[in-house]
Order: structure tokens, then C-alpha cells, then sequence
């Protein structure tokens, strides 16, 4: 928390507090020594909050893992996450990224604070007691128990940013997970559009109220982070396959069936093929040089029935369609086939398509078994 406070946050109490612990720690109290001590602590804050990213990244890697899988699967999907907390940084905009990642696939996250409910640690750890100055005795007891307070703001945010529940200041961890496994009675997702969007990378503030005067409390997200640059479209489109593919919501943009057949090679193998038929009718085109112009990006994920990632592929068509070729696909439709050879067993087809023109987007499920 201090040496976030000194990277991050350029706050010259905290580096002056650190620069003094340094004077004491490192150079024997002796205070001419206070440059080489200020620069000391500086780079020791550096090394601190690079340290504390990376556990923090790996942390979201793995939560991020955890949702592919749950958004796979069928009904109504909860994640528990039991943590201590952990300081951010300068990673705020990533926690807001997934909480979008978790509400895209339809995921409720419930948190748990692995702490309990604990005393402030003012003096420090009684294992391992600090060596702090009378100097530095006081801010750093302050910085102590503010760390430990904005530790559980990262648990709070997603908890009720996914519509969750925050269980925390309690040790009856037994009913914590028992709440924090059961699905919500009743919650609601509020989409928003910012009108005018600053491209300036900040954290933007939204506040949810209730128009009645019932004694309801909301739980919800406290904003949202504007991004830094325009994003390139093509990278933006990539994503968003990805993120479709990885999730269960079915979308209904453009018309398309998804079709699946199989057969055996032999007892041990088989070959799977996925049929994508579309309906060009509602697709958008745009006309260049007397040519109907669009281009279809078309993904395919197979999934074993544990949600495990099997095999997959992306296809993209660039049609530039004569008006006589447009109107008798537009009678007919389009089928495009992708085949893939897999084992026997039971596998979930995930596909997504997304048109160029209109940046329409369809997704489908298909469950397929292919007997030993």
C-alpha cells in the first residue's frame, strides 16, 4: 500500500516516511545520508508494486480461466471467490474489465473475505514486528490499517458489480459459502452508454437510485474506466469473437442455423462437421462499383462435456456479390461447412459469426455425441 501510495500515487509523505526507515534501517541513523536513503526507498517502492501487480495479474488470469469454463456451462452460473483482497495498484481498469467479462457471459460473482473478522493490525506482525522509528511509528500503523482496508475494495467491487454478495467482518465461514453458493432470488442488468466519451483513460462515476421511497439498498458497480485510445476495429472485432465464443449467450443479429453431422473413421476417431447456414436477407451490404460488399467472419469452438477446449477454427468469406448473385442467395441462403477430427464422446459446438458492414453478431449452441 506505501509504496503504491509512493509509485502511483506521488505522495511525498509516504516516500519521506520510507526515505526515513531507510536512514534508520540501512545507514545508521545518519541523516546526511538522506539522498542516497530517499533514492533507496524509491527503488524499493518500485520493486514492491511490480511485485504486487504480477501476483495481482496472475490472480485475474486465473479468475479469467475459471469463467470460460463456468460460461459454458448450463443454468444459472455462480463464481466464489475466497480471498484475503489484494491492493490493485494500477489495475483498476482491468477489475472493471472483469466485471464486464463476468456480466458478458452472465456470471454472478459472491465474494468471501478469507480474513474474517479481524483486529487492525496497527502494531504490525507479531512474528515478524516491524523496526519502525518514533518518526515513522504513526504512518506507518495509518498505512498499515488503510491497506488493509482497500485490500477488500477489489472483493467489494466485483462482488456488486456482478450482482453478488460481499460476505466479510465475519467468521462464520460456513454460512458465508453457503449464501455465497446460492443463486440470487432476483437481480438486474442496467446497460448504459456514454454519451460524448472522453478518451482520456479516467474513472468515470455512475450512482444507481431508486425512485420509491422503499427502504431498498442497491448493490452496483461504482462506474466505469473510459478507455485510453480508439480502439482499432479490427482488434475490437477480435475480441468480441473471442469473448463470444467463450461464453453460453446466444445472439440473434443475423439469421443464421447451426447444423452438425459426424462420422466414424474407425472405433478410436471421427470426423466432425459443422454446417453454417445464412439468411442474407437481413445482413448488410454495402454497394461499391454495382457489388453487394460484406465479410463474414465465421469461429467455431468444440468443448468436451467438462467445458474443456477441444479443437476450433475461424473462417472469413469476402463476398462481393453481383445483384443477380445476391438475389439467389438471398432466396436460397448461404451453408458454409468446417470439419474437425475428434475422439468419441460428448461435445458442446459453440459458433459465432459477425458481419463486417453492421458489426452484427450471432452466436449458437449445438450439443453433439458421437458414440464409442
Amino acid at each position: 500500500y506505501q509504496a503504491d501510495l509512493i509509485e502511483n500515487r506521488h505522495d511525498p509523505e509516504a516516500l519521506a516516511v520510507a526515505a526515513e526507515d531507510a536512514v534508520q534501517c540501512a545507514f545508521g541513523g545518519d541523516e546526511k545520508k538522506l539522498a542516497q536513503a530517499t533514492s533507496l526507498a524509491s527503488s524499493t517502492a518500485v520493486r514492491a508494486v511490480v511485485q504486487g501487480d504480477q501476483e495481482t495479474e496472475n490472480a485475474y488470469r486465473h479468475i479469467e480461466d475459471a469463467m470460460r469454463r463456468l460460461a459454458l456451462m448450463p443454468g444459472q452460473r455462480i463464481m466464489v471467490f475466497v480471498s484475503p483482497g489484494f491492493i490493485t495498484s494500477t489495475l483498476w481498469p482491468d477489475t472493471s474489465d472483469l466485471i464486464d467479462r463476468a456480466n458478458h457471459s452472465g456470471i454472478v460473482v459472491n465474494t468471501i473475505d478469507a480474513r474474517g473478522l479481524y483486529a487492525s493490525n496497527v502494531m504490525g506482525d507479531i512474528a515478524d514486528p516491524p523496526h519502525d522509528s518514533t518518526k515513522t511509528r504513526g504512518f506507518k500503523a495509518s498505512y498499515r490499517v488503510a491497506g488493509e482496508l482497500a485490500q477488500g475494495r477489489v472483493l467489494e467491487e466485483i462482488a456488486y458489480g456482478t450482482g453478488g454478495t460481499y460476505f466479510h467482518n465475519r467468521n462464520d465461514v460456513d454460512e458465508g459459502l453457503r449464501q455465497a453458493g446460492a443463486a440470487p432470488p432476483l437481480f438486474y442488468v442496467l446497460g448504459f452508454s456514454p454519451q460524448n466519451l472522453k478518451v482520456d483513460g479516467r474513472f468515470h462515476t455512475l450512482k444507481i437510485n431508486l425512485t420509491n421511497k422503499q427502504k431498498y439498498s442497491v448493490q452496483a458497480r461504482n462506474g466505469y474506466y473510459a478507455p485510453k485510445s480508439i480502439a482499432d476495429p479490427g482488434e475490437a472485432a477480435k475480441r468480441e469473437i473471442q469473448e463470444a465464443i467463450f461464453s453460453q449467450e446466444e445472439m440473434h443479429d443475423v439469421p443464421v442455423d447451426l447444423q452438425t453431422q459426424f462420422f466414424k473413421k474407425d472405433a478410436a476417431s471421427a470426423r466432425l462437421s459443422v454446417l453454417t447456414h445464412f439468411d442474407l436477407k437481413s445482413i448488410h451490404f454495402h454497394k461499391v462499383e454495382g457489388r453487394n460488399h460484406d465479410n463474414l467472419t465465421i469461429a467455431t469452438a468444440i468443448f468436451d462435456e467438462n467445458g474443456n477446449f477441444i479443437t476450433g477454427g475461424e473462417k472469413s468469406v469476402q463476398m462481393k456479390l453481383l445483384d443477380s448473385t445476391y438475389n439467389r442467395l438471398s432466396r436460397s441462403g448461404l451453408t458454409l461447412k468446417s470439419s474437425y477430427d475428434v475422439k468419441p464422446g460428448n461435445y458442446l459446438v459453440r459458433l459465432v459469426v459477425r458481419d463486417s458492414e453492421g458489426s452484427q453478431m450471432a452466436a449458437r449452441n449445438g450439443a453433439v455425441v458421437i458414440p464409442f
